[in-house]
């Protein structure tokens, strides 16, 4: 059982973070930081599929399930990320319960879906024991969305909804915002908690800050991002530019 169902069964919360660097030795870094979780981000990150199975390979070498963002509700690439090692799949712009069947479908081998057989990187004895352990979230992040978001909820196969706080904002008609805490976009969070709750799936959700990340956990949300690579880099030159420029004027 991957970490993410483990944490799930346990009836916690559990913690990632975004990989968009194309590196498999940053993804070993991540790998073996204690994460439940890696999202690896081939939607808006810099990672492309020649680039998934060293990252996949680097986060499971740390013991570290990765969780691939698919570039759109395509089932071809859905099913290439499995066969490369992803123990589940984040899909972006899932606007109606058709769009999450689809994704749903994709996941998984028949009876329970149209996935293609192929072993590229084989990781289960059987395809009944793939088709349970793997994991779908699907991003609830449009007004469409989040006023289908029952019904998506409802989908067989869907395990959880990820809310995409940044464009769900926008296309509630706000402005841009990287805090995730406008609000509008609190309540909608409220709302993808409460479906998924009444559907027996779970919420996740992408925080800006720890005081953030605690305040989504307390609003019942399961499956939080706290960071991501590039962030950690960005945040570790400016410590050290910061001490530079300090020392500079001492002198």
């Amino acid at each position: 059982m991957n970490r993410i169902r483990q944490a799930l069964g346990e009836g916690r919360p559990s913690f990632g973070a975004w990989a968009v660097l194309p590196s498999s030795l940053t993804a070993e870094f991540m790998g073996g930081a204690g994460f439940d979780w890696v999202i690896v981000d081939a939607q808006h990150g810099a990672v492309v599929p020649g680039d998934l199975v060293p990252v996949i390979q680097a986060l499971q070498l740390g013991g570290t399930p990765a969780v691939v963002r698919v570039p759109w509700t395509d089932a071809a690439m859905i099913m290439r990320v499995l066969d490369f090692g992803a123990a589940g799949v984040l899909v972006p712009m899932v606007n109606s319960p058709d769009d999450a069947a689809a994704c749903a479908a994709a996941l998984r081998y028949p009876p329970d879906g149209i996935r293609s057989y192929g072993q590229t990187r084989p990781r289960y004895a059987s395809t009944a024991e793939a088709n349970a352990d793997v994991v779908l979230l699907v991003m609830i992040e449009t007004t469409e969305a989040l006023g289908r978001v029952e019904e998506i909820a409802a989908v067989p196969g869907v395990d959880g909804l990820f809310i995409g706080p940044v464009d769900l904002g926008l296309s509630l008609g706000l402005p841009l915002d990287f805090t995730g805490r406008a609000s509008e976009v609190m309540d909608a969070t409220d709302t993808v908690v409460k479906a998924a709750a009444a559907h027996g799936k779970f919420a996740g959700s992408v925080s800006s800050s720890p005081e953030h990340a605690a305040e989504l956990v307390r609003r019942g949300v399961r499956f939080v991002t706290l960071g991501a690579d590039v962030g950690y880099l960005r945040a570790g030159i400016a410590r050290d530019k910061a001490t530079a420029e300090s020392l500079r004027g001492g002198a």
